[in-house]
């Protein structure tokens, strides 16, 4: 059975490229997950319970995954969760679970990221297609604010009134 989750974890090996048997890129490492309890004596933080996953991504992800994610970083995971049993070299059965990934990035809480869109030869990217849709066309509007334009409503203005 194949079920969507998404998981927060630190990367536990240095993400590695593998051939598939059909040549597709892939690439590849582990994730842990931990859960945290505070010692109500000392306050101090402890882990009590690690989950370890393994985190698949394909094709042109594999490629950014491998320029994007190191050992150690903190991310976001969303995919295809996998849990397969198999039998251990001395007699016990095992399990893995696996994660196809549909999404991926950096969890935002633990540091700052940097997104730069690839460009494909090819032509394969529809950047300008995606843009061209209701407000998106216009040129955006000139703004004293630190942050970019959006074409949303400000929050100061009510909820019944439209985007200039």
């Amino acid at each position: 059975m194949t079920d969507h989750i998404t998981l927060r974890g630190v990367v536990g090996t240095e993400p590695r490229p593998s051939g598939g048997s059909s040549g597709t890129l892939i690439a590849k490492f582990r994730l842990v997950s931990n859960e945290r309890r505070q010692d109500p004596e000392t306050g101090q933080w402890n882990d009590v319970h690690s989950n370890w996953y393994t985190v698949s991504c394909f094709r042109a992800m594999a490629t950014n995954m491998l320029a994007s994610i190191h050992m150690g970083d903190h991310v976001v995971v969303y995919g295809k969760m996998q849990v397969r049993e198999y039998d251990r070299q001395d007699g016990t059965r095992g399990f893995s679970v696996d994660i196809d990934a549909m999404a991926l990035g950096h969890d935002l809480r633990f540091g700052v990221s940097r997104f730069e869109r690839v460009r494909r030869a090819g032509g394969d990217d529809n950047t300008e297609q995606h843009l061209r849709h209701g407000k998106a066309e216009r040129e955006p509007e000139e703004s004293n604010s630190e942050f970019p334009v959006t074409g949303w409503p400000d929050s100061g203005q009510g909820a019944d009134t439209e985007a200039a």
